[in-house]
This record gives C-alpha cells, structure tokens and sequence, in this order.
C-alpha cells in the first residue's frame, strides 16, 4: 500500500549555493555536482543525463510521434516513466548515487489509484510529488525553463514534428562542443579565480557567478 505525501516543491537556493545536498526521502538524495565533477564524469554525458531526466513531451515531438504516440496527450510524469528505463546507476550516479531508476516498475497507488514507479525490493517510490520535486531542483539547478508546445491543428503539428526531426539531425551531425569551456575561461578572467578554484565550485554557485559578473558589465 503506497502512501502520499505532500512536499514542499520549493528550492532553497542559498542551499543549492553552498551545494547542500538535497534529501528528497530516505531513499533519494542528489548530491551537488562540482564543475571538476564534471569535466571528470564527461560533460557531454553529464548535460544529456540532465536533459533526459528533465525532458518534458514537447522535447521529444518526433521520437514520440515514430512510436505512435502523439506528445500533446502524454505527461511529463508518464515521459519520465518512460525514459527511466534508460537511467541506469552509470550514468546518473554523479547526481543520484546508487538509485537505479531503470529498476522502477509502474504500480497502481492504492489509496487514489494513481501510477507511481516503485521498486518493491528497496521500497523506492516516485510519485507525482516526488517527480516534481526532482524537477523543482534539477531545472533551478540548470535554470532548465521547460518550453510547452502545443498545435492549434494537424498541420501545425506536422510542421513542428518536422521541425524536431531536423534539430536532430543538425545535431548528430555536428562535432560535440564545450558549453561549460567559454565560460569558464570568462570567469577565471573576469573574477581572477584559478583553475583549481573553478574545479572545486559548485554549479550552481558557478552559473551565479557567471550571471552576476554579466550584470555588472551590463551595468
């Protein structure tokens, strides 16, 4: 029998600055990612967890459309459900630690009869709650803004399925660059950090960084 609880969706963000570690539950906890953290995970690999992870329906237009599935009539909750399955410990541990979400099966909530992802041997739960809070956190933490596309008609919705495909493909085609690498280098000029100094911040701390020292110049 699976018991809801109600969560605070609110990130504190004096915490995520000083990287505090973020307990969801007793068996969820992500741990804050350095910047040195991931040059060493991979950031390549790092950012296209994140983006799996946080993907909404509307990322995901032409891949769910070849599946039969049309992404205006999915939720969020039931994509991650989905894409769980692809989240094995190897490439989410730098967050998540040893949680394996691939593990997670879909099961009926006895109390109000919603789907919930459950591992009944470690007695892990994600729930609807529970998933938004992950997101709560993990967009603050890569000012991920989620980007809604809806269509008004069939032919709308076409065009932007085409549209999908064709960003794909640009991007498969184009040779992997460096988003943490620019800047970097601008903070160690601009602030005078060294590159062990950058290595050990935090990456919340380090976006905050690099979006003050914006507002300063523009000032």
């Amino acid at each position: 029998e699976w018991i809801m609880c109600m969560i605070d969706l609110d990130v504190d963000e004096l915490q995520l600055y000083f990287g505090d570690d973020y307990v969801i539950n007793e068996h969820i906890k992500i741990t804050k990612p350095t910047v040195g953290g991931i040059v060493t995970y991979g950031e390549a690999k790092y950012f296209s967890m994140v983006h799996t992870i946080t993907a909404i329906p509307s990322d995901m237009k032409s891949q769910l459309w070849d599946m039969q599935l049309d992404w205006t009539e999915i939720e969020d909750f039931e994509l991650f459900m989905m894409l769980s399955q692809t989240l094995t410990p190897d490439k989410t541990s730098i967050l998540f630690g040893d949680v394996d979400f691939s593990k997670l099966k879909p099961f009926r909530n006895n109390e109000n009869g919603d789907i919930v992802l459950a591992n009944k041997e470690t007695g892990l739960i994600i729930d609807q709650l529970v998933y938004l809070r992950i997101m709560s956190y993990l967009r603050k933490l890569h000012n991920i803004k989620p980007k809604i596309e809806k269509a008004a008609n069939k032919m709308t919705k076409k065009i932007l399925i085409e549209e999908d495909r064709q960003k794909i493909l640009n991007a498969k085609n184009k040779p992997f660059k460096s988003y943490l690498l620019p800047l970097i280098s601008a903070i160690k000029v601009k602030q005078g950090y060294t590159k062990d100094y950058v290595r050990n911040m935090g990456l919340y701390e380090f976006f905050d960084d690099i979006a003050r020292a914006q507002i300063i110049d523009n000032a």
